[in-house]
């Protein structure tokens, strides 16, 4: 004889609660997946420290010798240099001290930035490298650092430079 539906209902509600419990367990490994690989990034970075940086080992963005002459910061007409010094690629493979993060916010007009990777790169292995850096909302450099006028637009709320 077939089931009645209140059997196949029941049988049904039966099904959905397993499910639900396999889909909490499921939750709960994810999370603590996801506090390993914290746990393992936040070691890699302390580890990274001890490795000291060779400040000399310097290019532009582009790869290019950081001229004598300085002629690499003048301005454009937005405001921008015409080039910008970074750790050179061998000097930032040696390892980052911080998380890799490609925009700032400037707190005085609230516009949010963008860097090139090198750039980017560059504060991750050495937070404190530069001494300011550009806003394009008001195109012009400004101060990083304690007392600079950055934050990192990832909710940190970390100074750019710190």
């Amino acid at each position: 004889m077939p089931e009645s539906p209140e059997s196949l209902r029941a049988s049904a509600a039966r099904l959905n609660a397993e499910a639900n419990r396999y889909e909490d367990h499921a939750r709960k490994l994810r999370s603590d997946a996801g506090l390993l690989l914290t746990a393992a990034t936040a070691a890699e970075l302390k580890a990274n420290e001890a490795i000291p940086v060779d400040r000399s080992r310097q290019t532009l963005t582009d790869g290019s010798p950081v001229p004598d002459d300085r002629s690499h910061v003048e301005l454009k007409d937005n405001g921008q240099q015409r080039g910008y010094v970074v750790l050179s690629e061998e000097e930032r493979a040696r390892g980052f001290v911080r998380p890799v993060r490609r925009s700032y916010v400037h707190d005085r007009c609230g516009t949010v930035t963008t860097m090139s990777q090198s750039i980017a790169e560059t504060y991750s292995r050495c937070p404190t490298f530069y001494s300011g850096t550009y806003c394009c909302g008001c195109g012009r450099h400004f101060p990083v650092g304690e007392d600079g006028e950055f934050t990192w637009d990832d909710g940190s709320g970390e100074k750019v430079g710190t």
